[in-house]
């Protein structure tokens, strides 16, 4: 399995960049939140009269707050891959669909067809041009998506890796905006960098970029959200063809 859209061998550095990629759209604003009570009010970041800490903390509580609210997610997905290996940057479209905690397809249309489904603790890749597919074990999703990190499941855990600086809208209708920058090695050999755009009325991630090692980037900028709808279970079960040639991935593999 290659991180998104990118179509070669399949290092674990770039399994690191694609379950980073999850890890900025699931794990920060969609995870089933730690704290079993949800306060009473959804937290407002954009009070006046408080400091920027408390500002951050709140900003944190609240999507937490609105991710304890969700069934089902689903967008259009417009995805934009910069690499050294691409003459020109490479446009790609697709959808996403997501039920938490364990469920989650993302699905490129064009210009390469390709198909990613984690359901349970299997993450499957198929790229159908090329007659092959992927498939690894990355344990619970809500648990282990950065295994090879160390314990996931917050942002608050993200920040134990990368130091975060935060920007909050001036303009009304403008995003929240995260840059993190990766504190440790064994970090920085998936993503230098993670820059996360939240929209301020959902407080969900409106896009996303993760730049990996090598200097590649991949953007994901998410449209037409919709949340609550009814998923069918069809979605998060890809039945490969027979011919397809299937390769067992170790992402604990250096």
């Amino acid at each position: 399995m290659t991180y998104l859209g990118f179509r070669s061998s399949g290092s674990a550095s770039r399994q690191g960049v694609l379950f980073l990629a999850l890890l900025a759209l699931v794990a920060i604003p969609v995870l089933r939140a730690q704290s079993p009570e949800a306060p009473a009010a959804p937290p407002d970041p954009g009070a006046e009269g408080i400091g920027l800490r408390e500002r951050m903390s709140r900003l944190v509580e609240r999507v937490k707050y609105e991710q304890n609210r969700i069934e089902t997610l689903q967008a259009r997905l417009v995805q934009y891959e910069s690499s050294e290996l691409l003459l020109e940057p490479e446009e790609s479209q697709g959808w996403f669909r997501y039920r938490p905690p364990e469920e989650l397809r993302w699905e490129i249309v064009e210009p390469d067809p390709m198909v990613v489904t984690v359901r349970g603790d299997v993450a499957t890749t198929w790229y159908a041009d090329l007659g092959t597919a992927k498939v690894a074990e990355v344990g619970r999703l809500s648990e282990h998506v950065l295994v090879y990190l160390g314990p996931a499941g917050s942002l608050e855990t993200l920040m134990k890796y990368f130091t975060v600086r935060v920007e909050f809208p001036e303009e009304e209708g403008a995003p929240y905006y995260l840059h993190l920058t990766a504190d440790y090695r064994r970090v920085e050999k998936y993503a230098r960098t993670i820059d996360i755009w939240i929209d301020p009325e959902t407080f969900l991630p409106r896009s996303f970029k993760v730049v990996g090692a090598s200097g590649d980037e991949l953007l994901i900028e998410l449209e037409d959200m919709v949340l609550n709808e009814p998923i069918d279970d069809e979605e998060f079960i890809l039945t490969l063809p027979d011919d397809v040639e299937v390769t067992k991935v170790d992402l604990k593999k250096p």
